[in-house]
């Protein structure tokens, strides 16, 4: 009776398991906020292969848009040396329905994956949607080099304003006149840079001279090279940008005050109170108060570190190195994805559908979440 019991315990614990790699990533749990829920649209997805021809530069993006009709789905990518399945609920080569979309192109960590944010994409794609999310080559766990981490700082900007005009001639129902960017990590500097926030040598110089947080500051020999690219000099706002949406975003010093008084698009800032990586205080709370945009927005989720807003499939609990690249010791995947899955569709169905109601969820007094579910999470409205 005994050995009865322990195989039906054990059983009971497999089979949750495997039922909580399978769980699509529709599914939100009881304390999400109102627009953690899932739209109405179904979502299609394709895998489109970009090349620019004037760098010599090919590169991968997965597409997410509303469809006709959808079905469980895996993306098979890796997260470090670890090959996982990460579910989901598109259907694969759907065609779009006939209309116009707000485009939103995604970047990802360094290093990272196209699917880092497959749930974000997804559900933004159920809401009316079209985003893409890039493969930055060089960037990718499977070929990231030292030389990669200098020279990303420039060809990720460019990769996603080449995407910008590529992706409607491919998916028809990309409407590229409403842009949204959202990136991660080093994927948020990316976006920032990409909206006509350049880089600066000058302050860049300046905070290494003084910083006991010498981070950012291994590209300062190389910076002068890199601000010929994408430079506070020579870059120039994109009007079709309207709203970067930019999650434990990097790199601040490499823009500094005065780059970032020239950002006027709507900037949106989600960060883990103890990022230990892109540090709150020298990277989050600076894009946030520096920006010159008249709408901005600083999230914030107390105790967390680097990685809440990522895909972390138990595919990696076997393997410590690469559970680490995407684990959150104190809060839990589905929770932040829910917030962050809230807040995006706030932000975005704000300035790119003008959806007055969605934006009512941008308040510092987080409205719409039930009782006792605000307990670690602020919102800071910037004027």
């Amino acid at each position: 009776m005994r050995c009865g019991r322990a195989f039906l315990f054990i059983l009971f614990i497999f089979t949750g398991l495997t039922q909580a790699q399978g769980t699509p990533t529709s599914m939100t749990r009881p304390d999400a906020p109102p627009l953690a829920t899932r739209g109405n649209y179904a979502v299609g997805v394709q895998t489109l292969e970009l090349t620019d021809t004037a760098r010599s530069r090919t590169f991968i993006v997965e597409v997410w848009y509303p469809a006709s009709s959808d079905e469980t789905i895996l993306y098979n990518t890796v997260i470090g040396q670890t090959p996982v399945s990460i579910p989901g609920q598109a259907l694969r080569d759907e065609n779009p329905l006939i209309g116009s979309f707000p485009l939103i192109i995604g970047s990802h960590g360094q290093p990272g994956t196209r699917f880092q944010l497959a749930y974000l994409s997804e559900h933004l794609a159920s809401l009316g949607f079209v985003v893409a999310s890039i493969d930055h080559r060089g960037s990718t766990y499977q070929d990231l080099s030292q030389q990669d981490y200098v020279s990303s700082i420039v060809y990720r900007p460019q990769d996603i304003l080449f995407a910008l005009d590529e992706i409607p001639k491919m998916i028809s129902s990309a409407d590229n006149s409403k842009v949204g960017l959202m990136g991660y990590s080093y994927g948020g500097y990316s976006v920032i840079n990409a909206a006509g926030a350049g880089l600066d040598g000058k302050a860049l110089s300046d905070y290494c001279l003084t910083a006991t947080d010498k981070g950012p500051c291994f590209v300062l020999p190389f910076f002068a090279s890199l601000e010929e690219v994408r430079g506070i000099e020579n870059i120039k706002s994109d009007p079709r940008i309207k709203a970067v949406f930019a999650l434990a975003p990097y790199g601040q010093p490499w823009l500094g005050k005065t780059s970032l008084s020239n950002l006027k698009v709507p900037l949106f800032i989600a960060v883990g109170e103890n990022d230990d990586i892109a540090t709150y205080a020298r990277d989050a709370s600076q894009f946030f108060q520096n920006a010159g945009s008249e709408h901005k927005y600083l999230l914030t989720l107390s105790a967390a570190q680097h990685n809440p807003f990522v895909e972390c499939p138990l595919d990696v609990y076997s393997n410590w190195t690469d559970f680490e690249r995407c684990s959150e010791p104190v809060w839990s995947h589905q929770r932040a994805h829910d917030i962050t899955k809230h807040f995006a569709s706030s932000f975005f169905g704000k300035f790119l559908q003008n959806d007055e109601s969605a934006g009512e969820f941008l308040s510092e007094n987080l409205t719409g979440f039930k009782p006792r579910t605000t307990v670690g999470v602020k919102l800071e409205v910037g004027e």
